[in-house]
């Protein structure tokens, strides 16, 4: 024999041949077991071949295909307007290819209200109950009367106000239908026409000594009330519309929250309870708390018995022991001199308006910023859910398929016995009746088959349902188990409240999808592709996030 190599597309064979072997310059004659074994090795290096190829393209299409090139740090030599085109690039980039596609596999696409359309306008958000003096605030950092003010409500839907270059008109108004026509702004379609109406935007030409700077939309909005009857659903008993969810899309949004209350009403009505603790949850670090028009208390007994109300309220729905800083103010330029014997500190409160209004200029510094931190809870979000939906499911798919495996055996044993015992006593000419003993015998025999198994169809559907129920209703024990490694030493607090605000966002998609065997399988690469961008893209973006903060902000990114 001989060793003879056989070169193919597929790689390199290598087959022992006998010596007689004839070997012809087009042709390799081969005897017939030879011929069959060459095949099946042919057959077999075709088949892994093509495995290979399979597991190659299957691992290039779950590979991140990035608009960018990552790196420690970002050119030196880069500009401003480069730095914030990569970010709004890279943020439009995980919106697209990452968050979106596995958000729209789950029912009502919970993630969609987080993606920003980029570039987008730094914005300021002013909530308060009604004649706190946020129009009246907004004014005076305008520098003109865009806003009306008065102790009654004057104000029953949300302005975005912006100041535009000098032109052939001062002022430029649009009302909600036309604004929702700006990419920036449709999001708000789904909140539907009852909105609609209670949406305006104004862009106006301030005057030079305004202290509103351009690039800059603020956003003033209806004054919180307790309704006089009982709270009903939002729709019947509100506004109309959704106020929470419209207030939780503009904080979402939103580089500043400025919560303003008046030392008249410094307690929380029902309706600022629940924006603090349904729109405003998990945004603590966008938000200033304002205790405004204190030049109208006369001493400092009045001051501390506002002031310690608006504390104790603010305990009662901010879990924390420690309550966040409130700034002191009021809006308009009072003189001492005006208040008989007024024995407050004013030039404080005046100091305190001007860290207020400082603040309101920083939005477009910490812009990108917030953008990136919406981005990176996003993704921290959508991977929790991820990961429970899928724990859920795998162990509810896992009790079905072992209770009808199981359901199978104990019926249908039982029926192939019978099928067989059947056919051997056909096969020697009985007949199925005399078989069974007589017609009526097998009749009921067979009806008594089929209705027990009916029966114990219906059990096991009724058991299976009542188990999945129980793993709904015990979410936290599959946050445990599948976050138990984060928490092996300490708690993990930041974990713990991502999971107490996904917690009911989990049930609703389960309960949506009537059955958790609806649900999508989502695999482990798909998880791992999130905390792939929260491990590279994310930090990165910090990068250049520091470059705009140390070089200052831009004024073409104003979104429009």
């Amino acid at each position: 024999s001989s060793f003879v190599f056989v070169v193919g597309p597929w790689g390199l064979g290598l087959a022992v041949m006998p010596t007689e072997l004839k070997l012809s310059f087009m042709d390799l004659e081969l005897p017939a077991k030879w011929a069959q074994a060459a095949a099946a090795g042919l057959g077999v290096g075709v088949t892994y071949m093509g495995w290979k190829w399979y597991q190659h393209h299957c691992r290039s299409a779950r590979r991140l295909k990035r608009p960018y090139q990552p790196s420690e740090s970002y050119p030196a030599d880069a500009s401003l307007d480069d730095a914030c085109d990569d970010i709004a690039k890279i943020v439009t980039w995980i919106q697209d290819a990452v968050i979106q596609p596995l958000d729209a596999r789950f029912p009502g696409k919970l993630f969609s209200g987080d993606c920003i359309a980029q570039p987008s306008t730094p914005l300021v958000l002013v909530i308060g109950n009604h004649s706190a003096g946020k129009s009246t605030f907004i004014n005076s950092l305008l520098g003109l009367s865009a806003q009306e003010t008065g102790v009654a409500p004057t104000d029953d839907g949300f302005t975005v106000l912006e100041r535009k270059e000098p032109g052939a008109e001062s002022k430029i108004e649009e009302d909600g239908p036309t604004l929702l026509g700006n990419r920036s702004f449709k999001g708000l379609l789904h909140f539907g026409q009852p909105f609609w109406g209670h949406l305006r935007r104004k862009r106006m030409v301030l005057p030079t000594n305004s202290e509103m700077p351009y690039g800059i939309q603020i956003v003033d909005t209806p004054g919180m009330i307790d309704m006089p009857t009982k709270i009903q659903k939002v729709n019947e008993g509100g506004r109309g519309y959704n106020f929470l969810e419209v207030v939780r899309w503009f904080a979402k949004r939103a580089d500043l929250i400025l919560l303003l209350f008046d030392p008249d009403k410094p307690g929380t009505t029902g309706e600022t309870l629940e924006v603090l603790t349904k729109s405003l949850q998990g945004l603590d670090h966008k938000f200033l708390i304002v205790l405004n028009k204190v030049d109208q208390l006369d001493n400092s007994v009045d001051f501390a018995r506002a002031y310690g109300t608006l504390c104790w309220a603010l305990s009662k729905v901010i879990p924390r022991k420690d309550i966040p800083a409130i700034y002191t103010m009021y809006n308009a330029g009072v003189d001492a001199s005006q208040h008989k014997e007024h024995k407050l500190p004013l030039a404080n409160f005046r100091a305190k308006r001007d860290e207020v209004v400082q603040e309101v200029m920083r939005a477009k510094s910490r812009h990108w910023d917030n953008i990136i931190t919406g981005v990176e809870d996003t993704l921290r979000h959508l991977e929790m859910v991820c990961t429970i939906v899928s724990a859920t499911r795998r162990k509810v798919t896992k009790r079905k398929r072992m209770t009808r495996t199981g359901g199978g055996i104990v019926l249908g044993v039982p029926a192939v016995i019978a099928g067989w015992s059947l056919y051997g006593a056909t096969s020697q000419g009985i007949s199925a009746s005399r078989w069974a003993g007589s017609t009526a015998n097998l009749i009921i025999g067979t009806a008594t088959y089929f209705g027990f198994a009916g029966l114990a169809s219906w059990f096991l559907r009724e058991a299976n349902r009542e188990f999945e129920t129980l793993q709904i209703a015990n979410l936290d024990q599959f946050f445990t188990e599948e976050y138990e490694k984060y928490m092996v030493h300490t708690q993990d607090e930041d974990t713990m409240m991502r999971w107490g605000a996904m917690k009911p966002k989990v049930a609703n998609i389960i309960r949506a999808a009537g059955t958790v065997s609806w649900l999508p399988q989502i695999q482990k690469w798909e998880t791992e592709r999130l905390e792939e961008c929260l491990e590279v893209d994310v930090p990165y973006l910090r990068q250049l996030a520091l470059v705009i903060r140390t070089t200052g902000p831009v004024e073409s990114h104003n979104g429009r």
